[in-house]
Order: C-alpha cells, then structure tokens, then sequence
C-alpha cells in the first residue's frame, strides 16, 4: 500500500511524538533500577596458617617475685583452618554508567556484618629457653566482622539476568577466643591459661569480592562469590598457670597472633526493593 505525503507527515510526527516521551530511548535492563537493596548469606572457606607467639615468666621461688624465669614460644598455627560464616547486608545501587551501548558500570554502597564460627588453629611453638621443649596452643576463634564495601556490577551485551560484580571493603572484626589451651608434652595435664582462657581484641579488616548474581524474579536475586578477608594482627592477655603444688606459679600470659587471611566461598539471596 502507497503511502501518500500527507499520511507520511502524520507517520513522522507519531514517531518524533513517541521518541520524546521515551519510547525510543534505551531501556534500563532488568534489575539496573537504582535503589535500595537487603541481603542474607552464608557460606565455608578456610582460614590460612599465621603466626603465633606466648610470652610470659615462671616464678622461680613464690612468692617472692624475683626470680623469674622468661619464656618466650614463637611459632605458627599449623596448615589452613576450616571455618563456616553467615551474615547481612543493606546496600544502595545508584543508575548506571554508560560505558557504550551495550555495556554499563552500577556502582554501590554496602553495609555488611558477617560471623565467622568456632574455629580452632593450634600453634606449634618452640619454646627459648629452649631445654622447655615446644608448646601447643589451641585457640578456638570466632569473629564478628562489620564492613562498608564499594561495589561495582557491569551490565553486558550477553544477558541481563545474570551478571558478574566485584566489590572492595574495610572496617572492623572483634575476635574472640573462648576455651584457648596451652599445653606441653613435658607437663601432661597443664593447661598454661587455665586461670582464664578467654580473651578478644579488635583489629582493623578489609575485603574484596567477584561473584556472579543472577535475577529470579523482579525483586530477588541470587548471588555466588569468592571472597578473600584480611583481619589484622591480634593481641590477647589470658590467666596466669595456677596449680598449686603442682607447677611453679607464671605470670599473666600475653599471646600475639598475626594477620588472619580467610578464602572463602559465599552464597546468597538479595532482595531490592
């Protein structure tokens, strides 16, 4: 059918009233909205081998204080550590960046808190002087760990319901050590904190991420990533050795232990509103 020049100036003037409403504008992908986003994951991973160090004195002739005699075990937990976690996120997605026409960067800013479950590296130590053998301490370790992360999530020309994301982190992790044991095979039955095994410290931590997150329906999401933590070194201040009649009296034993690296494998349900 012949279309007149009449009906060809109508035909245009639809056309140019529908590309200034937006018709003829790129559409926002699936799931590229801006807006607020909430999160729950899980996950197992494994904590790296760190170093490990006790230090503390034996008093030599209680109860007087002088003398002491100095003992110093330095070594490091032994092989990698399996650990399980858990955790929450609130976050905010702003509009995407146009890097071309197929391809966009949504950036992000993210509020996580995760756990990390009992976990219990044993340090090797030898002892100086070095006539006491080697010590064995067990620490059974949690970790609470509070982070804002920046992250970035590209749009790609090969699907819109499944997209690959990376995110950098840092904040704070507050470890604890519940039920620690010092022991050594020349004192069988000694626990060396057995006054009080406890303690916790602070330290800075930071993270970063790449995982894969794929739309289920409008609002929800699924998510699989890779992460790798860092918690910085720790100090921890546990009970004196007291056995009375049976080990000579210490003091307070101070232990350092390096920086924990964690590799670990997440997955998860998002939900943005």
């Amino acid at each position: 059918m012949k279309i007149g020049q009449e009906q060809s100036k109508y035909v245009a003037a639809l056309l140019f009233g529908l590309c200034g409403t937006g018709a003829c504008q790129a559409a926002e992908p699936p799931g590229g909205e801006p807006g607020l986003y909430i999160g729950a994951f899980g996950g197992l991973g494994a904590v790296n081998s760190t170093s490990l160090q006790q230090r503390g004195a034996v008093f030599l002739r209680p109860p007087r204080k002088l003398p002491v005699l100095p003992i110093n075990a330095d070594g490091a937990t032994q092989g990698s550590t399996d650990v399980a976690l858990g955790g929450i996120q609130v976050g905010y997605e702003w509009s995407r960046w146009q890097l071309g026409s197929d391809w966009g960067l949504q950036p992000a800013l993210e509020f996580e808190g995760l756990y990390i479950g009992k976990h219990s590296p044993m340090g090797e130590m030898p002892v100086r002087p070095s006539f006491l053998g080697t010590q064995y301490v067990t620490v059974p370790t949690t970790a609470g760990v509070f982070l804002a992360n920046a992250v970035f999530t590209l749009q790609t020309p090969y699907s819109s319901k499944i997209v690959p994301y990376a995110g950098i982190g840092a904040g704070v992790a507050v470890v604890s050590i519940r039920g620690s044991d010092s022991a050594n095979p020349s004192e069988p039955g000694i626990n060396h904190f057995n006054s009080d095994p406890n303690a916790s410290d602070t330290a800075f931590a930071m993270q970063v991420k790449v995982g894969l997150k794929g739309r289920i329906s409008k609002n929800l999401s699924l998510f699989t990533e890779y992460r790798y933590l860092s918690i910085d070194a720790t100090r921890y201040d546990f009970g004196s050795t007291d056995y009375p009649g049976l080990h000579l009296p210490t003091t307070r034993w101070h232990v350092d232990m390096g920086r924990q690296p964690y590799n670990l494998f997440v997955a998860g349900l998002q939900y943005k509103f």
